[in-house]
C-alpha cells in the first residue's frame, strides 16, 4: 500500500517543525493510540522510517511448535526467523528419542540451547546478540574455514586419505553453522530497523552478505565432493599440475571475500584474470587426463571441474563488491 501526504509546517512561514498524517489503517493495524512513541529511523538513501516496534525492542520473540511436526524443518525456519524463543510442546510425555532427535537439530545452530524443559515440553533459547558477533565476523570465520577445507580436501585426494576426508566432512557442519547464523541476523536486520542499526549495515550490504555467504556454503560444498573421492593416492604429475590451480583459487577467494569489507579495484581485477586463466588451465588439463588415463580419469575430471566452480563462486563473490562512494 502507497500513502501520498503533503508536509504541514507548524508555526506559520517561519516555524521550524514539519508535520505529515499518517494513515488512519496503519495506526489502526499496529495497535497505535494518542500519546504512543514511534521511532524515526534515517536510511542513507535518504528515505524515513517510521517504526512502532522499536519501544519493544527489548521484548523475546517466542513461538510455539508441536514435536509430532517435522522438528529439523520447523527449528530450523524459526531459527532462521529469527525467534530468541522456541517452545516445544507435546500431549504425550516427550520420550528419551525425541530428545536425542532433538538435541542433533540443534547441533546446526549457534547458540541454541536447551533452558528448560519437563515431560510435556522444552525450551529452546538463542543466546546470542547481534552486536556480540557482527555479520562480518561470522562471514571472515566462514571463510577461513571454506579455505582450509579446500586445501585439506585436496590433500586428502592427492594422498588418498580417507581420515583426512573425514575431517574435511565434519568441518562442513560449522559452515553450515555460520552460514544459518548470518542468516538469521541478516533477516532481522531487514526485518527490524533498530537490528539493522546496532549491526551497521545497510539493506543493500544485507543483500550482498547473504548471497556472499550462500557463495562460501557452496564452496564448502565443493571441498567435501572433493574429499569424499579420497581414495587412494594420485599421480604425482598430476599432483603438480593441480597444485597452482588450487593456490591460484585460495588467493581469488580472499581476495573476494576482503573485498565486501574493503573495496579495491586492483582486487576485482585481480579476481576476473585469474578467472580467465583458471578457465584455460582446466581446459588443458581436462585435456590432459583424457589423453592420458591414469588410475580413475573420471573422477580426476570431477575433481578439476569442482576446483572451476570454486573460481567461478569466488568470481561470483568480488561481483558483489562495490566502490564506498
Amino acid at each position: 500500500m502507497v500513502y501520498i501526504r503533503k508536509l504541514q509546517q507548524t508555526g506559520g512561514k517561519t516555524g521550524s517543525s514539519y508535520l505529515v498524517i499518517l494513515p488512519k489503517e496503519w495506526v489502526d493495524s499496529q495497535s497505535l493510540s494518542k500519546g504512543d512513541p514511534v521511532v524515526l529511523i534515517q536510511r542513507e538513501d535518504g528515505c524515513l522510517i517510521v517504526d512502532p516496534r522499536l519501544p519493544k525492542a527489548g521484548e523475546t520473540r517466542s513461538t510455539t511448535m508441536q514435536i509430532e511436526q517435522n522438528l529439523r524443518w520447523e527449528i530450523t525456519s524459526r531459527y532462521l526467523l529469527g525467534f530468541d524463543e522456541i517452545r516445544i510442546v507435546s500431549k504425550e510425555p516427550i520420550t528419551n528419542t525425541q530428545r536425542n532427535q532433538l538435541e542433533k537439530v540443534i547441533k546446526r545452530f549457534v547458540a541454541l540451547e536447551v533452558t528448560e524443559e519437563d515431560d510435556n515440553q522444552i525450551v529452546l533459547r538463542c543466546l546470542i546478540d547481534p552486536a556480540t558477533l557482527p555479520i562480518g565476523t561470522a562471514m571472515k570465520r566462514m571463510n577461513l574455514i571454506a579455505s582450509r577445507m579446500i586445501d585439506d580436501s585436496l590433500k586428502a585426494y592427492f594422498e588418498g586419505s580417507q581420515k583426512g576426508a573425514e575431517d574435511v566432512i565434519l568441518r562442513d557442519d560449522e559452515v553450515d553453522r555460520l552460514f544459518f547464523l548470518i542468516v538469521r541476523e541478516i533477516r532481522s536486520a531487514i526485518q527490524y530497523p533498530r537490528v539493522s542499526e546496532m549491526m551497521s549495515i545497510t539493506p543493500v550490504e544485507a543483500l550482498d552478505f547473504r548471497l556472499a555467504a550462500q557463495y562460501l556454503e557452496r564452496i564448502a560444498d565443493y571441498a567435501v565432493d572433493i574429499a569424499r573421492r579420497a581414495k587412494e593416492p594420485i599421480d604425482q604429475n598430476l599432483v603438480q599440475k593441480l597444485e597452482p590451480i588450487v593456490e591460484r583459487i585460495r588467493e581469488m577467494l580472499s581476495d573476494a571475500v576482503n573485498n565486501l569489507f574493503k573495496f579495491s579495484s586492483k582486487k576485482v581485477v585481480s579476481v576476473i584474470d585469474a578467472e580467465k586463466w583458471l578457465i584455460s588451465e582446466t581446459a588443458k588439463l581436462r585435456q590432459h587426463i583424457i589423453t592420458s588415463p591414469n588410475g580413475q580419469p573420471q573422477t580426476q575430471l570431477y575433481v578439476v571441474d569442482s576446483l572451476l566452480r570454486m573460481g567461478e563462486t569466488a568470481k561470483d563473490i568480488v561481483d558483489l563488491a562495490l566502490p564506498q562512494s
